[in-house]
């Protein structure tokens, strides 16, 4: 099987390019300017600190699952337009950015559970600050 994978010739990908360097380091210049409330930093890190907690989690996520949570969601506030995030951004990429961070026990494996369904649970049990976005104050 292995030396019929190797022998089949596979076609040379032929690649476009869609953005060059200094795109995209605008890009992730235009992520870090997106404004963080601090109401919204503790409620990821009451997030990060669920994953700990709960039954079905042999090991939690660590700190660095909280900073991926807060830059996917500074990312997803740009693709949405705005230079400040939401609790919904926050909620919206909480299971892609937690759930492969949490090793559930090995007994879970027979009820169908996986981190996604955790960390799911997790989002809807935690309470999301109202956070209501700051209005340019005029001079």
């Amino acid at each position: 099987m292995l030396r019929a994978r190797v022998d089949r010739a596979a076609p040379e990908a032929v690649l476009r390019t869609l953005s060059g360097p200094g795109e995209v380091l605008a890009m992730r210049a235009a992520v870090e300017r997106v404004e963080v409330d601090d109401d919204l930093l503790e409620y990821v890190v009451a997030l990060v600190r669920a994953t700990r907690a709960h039954p079905h989690v042999q090991v939690g996520a660590s700190p660095r699952g909280g900073l991926a949570l807060v830059q996917l969601a500074r990312a997803r506030a740009v693709l949405d337009l705005r230079d400040y995030v939401t609790p919904e951004d926050v909620k919206a990429v909480a299971v892609p950015a937690l759930a492969h961070r949490v090793t559930l026990k090995p007994e879970l494996w027979v009820r169908q559970i996986d981190g996604d369904d955790v960390t799911r649970e997790i989002v809807q049990s935690v309470p999301a600050p109202q956070t209501l976005p700051r209005t340019p104050v005029a001079s």
